[in-house]
């Protein structure tokens, strides 16, 4: 089942609105219109860890890195995923990867940078190390 996220962001910046669209178009999600955004399986499952939830951190980065205020967000998903590798035979899933090895899309408007995407998401790593 797809994953629909929307969210209403509280600034006059116009660049700020237009990189987040473009970053989730980068994960894989498609805009519906507006500040609604609707993610799909692109095999068999939804990809959470390696597009869904990098996407999302990246969100919560981005808002609170430039002060912008989250007027409303919501995420409906009715979906299972599954890593399995248990039979190298028969893998399930993709494990997840750092930054270096996502697999970006590109966008109808390229304002946000896959330098900056993969360097953020292997900089999360970086913490725990």
């Amino acid at each position: 089942m797809p994953i629909t996220l929307s969210y209403d962001l509280q600034t006059d910046d116009t660049n700020h609105r237009n990189y987040v669209r473009s970053m989730f178009e980068r994960f894989g999600w498609r805009r519906l219109g507006g500040s609604v955004f609707r993610y799909e399986k692109s095999k068999s499952q939804e990809d959470w860890l390696n597009e869904v939830v990098p996407a999302i951190m990246f969100f919560r980065s981005y808002v609170l890195a430039h002060g912008i205020n989250v007027k409303f967000f919501t995420l409906d998903a009715g979906s299972i995923t599954r890593i399995d590798f248990s039979d190298p035979a028969k893998t399930l899933g993709r494990q997840p990867v750092s930054g270096s090895g996502l697999k970006l899309r590109v966008p109808t408007n390229k304002q946000s940078s896959v330098k900056t995407i993969k360097r953020f998401v292997s900089s999360a790593r970086k913490v725990l190390q």
